[in-house]
């Protein structure tokens, strides 16, 4: 009678196939655990970061204008430390409140001082996006127009909160430029965060699909990029219909209609409405005519 020794080669390849399954629900459980911990050590952060926040602007009737840790703290600094691995990124806006995000990677969570953490960072391509339109500053009614003070000033349309919680602020695009001009500025995004220039919307652009020819064009251009980007599309960028202010006019339009997004170049746009599925691009729009919603992209 013989004896086997050893595997069969439909043996051995068995036991491979079964090492590598094992090995891939290892490395996907590792994965899940290490997202887990990234996710907690953010939220850790942004918790304790808010407390020194508030207690600041109670004790100094004021949110800091930086957390730079180089500077010696004052009543205008406020140094705040992140754990291994976040960084910090933040906007005060005086007494009208803060934008902190808590960075990791090309993940991030944000939180203002009247706001809860969430989820504001999607990849697309080469970019990290913010998934959310701004929503910082103080609000003025559609008789006011903002002005190159010391606050930035928002519209919500229809003079209601409600729509800048659901939508985002509408700015004119020198205050949310905060009035430098330069393409590429933070402006009134937080610090690691900027207003997107229209090269960097046209990189959106021709990676979902776009040429370049296509996105040199004015109008409406490209095949089913604004779908993509549009709220439930499936680049994750979630573009919502905010619509807008005609600030010399004082009037709303468009809400649920149009989503209009401004460019840090003078007087350029971005916008989608519901039933296309191009993107318009308009590079005549003037900046302090019209109140527009404004989306961050990381540096």
């Amino acid at each position: 009678m013989n004896k086997r020794s050893g595997f069969t080669i439909v043996e051995l390849l068995v036991v491979i196939v079964v090492i590598g399954v094992l090995a891939a629900i290892t490395i996907v459980s590792y994965s899940g655990i290490s997202n887990k911990a990234i996710e907690a050590s953010i939220q850790s952060d942004l918790s304790s970061a808010t407390k020194q926040l508030k207690m600041f602007s109670v004790e100094n009737n004021t949110y800091p204008s930086t957390i730079d840790c180089v500077q010696a703290e004052s009543n205008t600094n406020k140094c705040l430390k992140s754990s291994s691995g976040n960084t910090y990124g933040y906007r005060g806006y005086g007494q009208d409140g803060f934008m902190l995000v808590s960075i990791n990677g090309n993940r991030c969570y944000s939180i203002t001082d009247n706001s809860h953490s969430v989820d504001n960072c999607v990849v697309i391509g080469s970019q990290t996006w913010m998934k959310y339109n701004l929503n910082v500053g103080t609000t003025v009614t559609n008789t006011t127009a903002p002005s190159n003070n010391s606050r930035v000033e928002k519209h919500c349309y229809n003079n209601l909160e409600s729509n800048c919680s659901s939508s985002g602020g509408l700015y004119a695009q020198d205050e949310a430029m905060n009035y430098t001009g330069v393409p590429g500025t933070q402006g009134i995004c937080p610090s690691n965060f900027h207003i997107p220039t229209d090269a960097e919307w046209k990189t959106l652009e021709i990676y979902l699909g776009m040429t370049q020819v296509q996105a040199d064009a004015t109008g409406d251009r490209g095949t089913d990029q604004g779908t993509q980007l549009k709220s439930g599309g499936s680049s994750g960028f979630n573009a919502l219909m905010a619509g807008y202010i005609n600030i010399v006019a004082q009037g709303f339009t468009g809400i649920n209609n149009y989503g209009d997004y401004w460019t840090s170049n003078t007087n350029t746009t971005r916008e989608l409405r519901p039933a296309n599925a191009t993107i318009n691009r308009a590079t005549n729009i003037a900046g302090s005519f019209s109140g527009f919603s404004v989306r961050c992209l990381k540096n």
